[in-house]
């Protein structure tokens, strides 16, 4: 597909007619397009899709497409056009592609219609432009180039970062690269559980003669048949997260093997700092618990030399001490007065009793102070003993506060030499929990493949006994004779076509990232190799100690790649690499050509370098027959010195005001 011209109508910030067109030279196969930041040139990419696909994508107002100045002038009732034309060559024919959407002014707005007019037509082998019935249009132009591939080739700065990562981005390649017609071709035959299908057609077509047992066995079938496909999928995905996962796995053990040391020292600063916690913990504890016994035998503790020295001075006062203890002189007198002592006694003034209870007087306060030296005596002694163990108790205490003290004061010092040994380098901690994790991932997965496996063998041993089953069943009728001789030969092209996909796909695959990374070698200023998986998601790869790991990419780098990445699509949509090595009669009668893509691109050396700006604006031409770029002057005045030879048309655009852009 070549893009001839582009025809704009009151697009956007593109007011009145609007025209440029491509350079369709081999030689000279470049078309540049300056402008600054908001002067148009999204816009230009959108009006692309918008005519192919009437779809545009814009920040503000996006489903207004009239120019805002003409809105402005319109009166009520006045009517205004919005139109896209694009000219191209597809297959040796020239298309004319147009979008139309009438805008009128209904009371007091502009409003669009709901439905914009899209029309094709194509130019006769006599020179004469016949138009497409409306019913075709959308088919003949994703016959051009179908939806869900356009991005591939008109794709802004936000785009081309992503595009190798993007979900259906496997789809696309065998879109691109030829693929679609065999998938077509499977999807077409189907099997025996799809009743739309071909080989499912011929099956409901059996004369069943209201035969119960025949139903069944094909109700078992066709239902194995689901199962078995619901499990191919499972198992593939199952395949591809094990794949992953294995190669993070090598390359988590690569860096742990490397990193021993690293390792090891991250290991015991982990060990040290786990003792550190538990050592402050431990300090905590002790602080709490040396201020509380403080608190309560501070008062006993300080009261000590007052103490000692009344200790002292008590030992060397002479007193009787022959007093009963807690007697006292008012307890006496009530004796004498009841007349009785508590031991049953009579106490009568001159006998024994009464004597010898006057006699006790003279050991009992305020007469003796003998019994009161006494008594504080064995206070004094009771209230030392606790002083002398809270001493004790707060003396050790403080010892092991300052030990912990110095315990943690090292291990801070041993952890801030460790930490300065590894300065710098990744943790390697995160790196073991990641490989344990992984290693778990990947047993678990492995046990589902082993239990997929013995899925699918089960709806398989189930799909040949009902098969045999239904077989015999049929085999009585001619008609029946014949439908399933069209069923086996339809089932044989069918396992043919499934086989030569999976080997096409292969080719595919080893053949693109071949290619990519040629493309890649030439872009990139560096040393690195793309690698492509099974979904055809792309990364870098740089080698170290002779081992391959995926390495941080850069905006830059990021950038390269996704350029060599669709480059070599292109190449390989050139090439036609499909057919390549065919040897079997029944796949070289197999037309796999696919057809030639221009690319279109929005400010792509955005957050390239220099060199890399360079190297792309030499590689692009060389790769695709038609390139179509819409660029910033700064980045235009590195790409120039190696593109100018290619450049067949240059335009500018020129910024009016914010919502009128001329191209000149």
């Amino acid at each position: 597909m070549l893009i001839k011209s582009l025809k704009m109508e009151n697009f956007r910030q593109f007011k009145g007619i609007t025209a440029v067109d491509f350079s369709c030279d081999p030689e000279k196969n470049v078309t540049i397009i300056l402008g600054d930041n908001t002067f148009g040139k999204t816009t230009l990419l959108q009006a692309f899709n918008w005519c192919f696909y009437g779809k545009a994508t814009f920040n503000q107002n996006p489903d207004f497409l009239l120019n805002y100045e003409v809105a402005a002038e319109m009166m009520p009732k006045d009517t205004r056009n919005v139109e896209v034309e694009i000219t191209l060559i597809h297959d040796n024919t020239e298309y004319i592609i147009s979008r139309i959407q009438k805008y009128t002014f209904y009371g007091d707005s502009v409003k669009g219609d709901q439905y914009p007019v899209v029309k094709v037509s194509y130019k006769q082998s006599d020179g004469q432009m016949e138009s497409v019935r409306a019913v075709q249009v959308t088919n003949v132009i994703n016959n051009i180039l179908p939806e869900e591939l356009s991005s591939y080739f008109f794709f802004d700065t936000e785009r081309v970062n992503s595009i190798s990562t993007r979900k259906d981005v496997a789809d696309a390649v065998k879109g691109l690269l030829g693929l679609s017609t065999i998938d077509s071709a499977i999807k077409h035959l189907g099997k025996r559980s799809a009743k739309t299908t071909v080989i499912g057609t011929l099956y409901g077509d059996m004369d069943m003669d209201g035969d119960a047992k025949a139903q069944e066995a094909l109700n078992r079938i066709q239902t194995a048949e689901e199962k078995r496909n619901i499990i191919a999928e499972q198992f593939e995905e199952n395949d591809s997260q094990i794949k992953n996962y294995e190669g993070r796995k090598e390359q988590l053990e690569d860096i742990l093997r490397d990193n021993q040391t690293t390792a090891k020292l991250q290991n015991e600063k982990e060990e040290k700092e786990s003792i550190i916690k538990e050592d402050q913990k431990t300090l905590e504890d002790t602080r709490i618990a040396y201020f509380k016994e403080f608190g309560y035998g501070s008062l006993a503790f300080f009261a000590q030399p007052l103490i000692n020295k009344t200790k002292a001075l008590l030992k060397e006062v002479k007193v009787d001490d022959k007093g009963v203890r807690d007697l006292t002189k008012p307890t006496i007198m009530e004796l004498v007065k009841r007349g009785k002592c508590i031991c049953g006694a009579d106490i009568l003034e001159g006998n024994d009793a009464y004597n010898h209870l006057m006699a006790e007087l003279a050991y009992v306060p305020p007469e003796s102070i003998g019994n009161t030296v006494r008594h504080y005596r064995e206070k004094v002694n009771s209230f030392s003993k606790p002083a002398n163990r809270t001493f004790e108790s707060l003396t050790e205490r403080y010892q092991l506060i300052l030990r912990l003290k110095n315990r943690i004061q090292e291990r801070e010092d041993e952890i801030s030499e460790i930490s300065e040994q590894i300065k710098g380098k990744d943790n390697m901690h995160q790196y073991e929990v990641e490989l344990n994790d992984i290693k778990k991932r990947i047993k678990q997965l492995n046990d589902r493949k082993i239990q997929f496996i013995k899925d699918d063998t089960s709806q398989k041993n189930d799909i040949e006994r009902y098969r045999k089953i239904y077989d015999s069943l049929l085999a009585v009728s001619g008609k029946n004779k014949l439908a399933m001789q069209l069923i086996e030969y339809a089932e044989h092209i069918y396992e043919r076509l499934t086989q030569a996909y999976k080997d096409k796909e292969i080719i595919i695959r080893e053949e693109l990232e071949k290619k990519v990374n040629e493309i890649f070698e030439r872009m990139y200023h560096g040393h690195r190799r793309v690698a492509i998986d099974q979904k055809y998601h792309v990364s870098l790869l740089t080698t170290i100690a002779d081992k391959e790991i995926a390495a941080g990419e850069s905006e830059g780098s990021n950038r390269v790649k996704n350029f060599a990445f669709i480059a070599g699509l292109v190449a390989l949509a050139k090439e036609k690499i499909i057919n390549d090595g065919l040897t079997d009669e029944f796949e070289e009668e197999l037309d796999l050509a696919s057809e030639p893509y221009p690319l279109v691109m929005d400010a792509p050396f955005s957050n390239a370098d220099e060199t890399h700006t360079a190297n792309i604006s030499k590689v692009l031409p060389e790769i695709a027959d038609q390139v179509i770029m819409f660029v910033m002057q700064k980045d235009w005045n590195y790409a120039r010195p190696v593109m100018s030879n290619r450049v067949g048309r240059q335009y500018q655009l020129n910024k009016l005001s914010e919502t009128h852009t001329k191209l000149e």
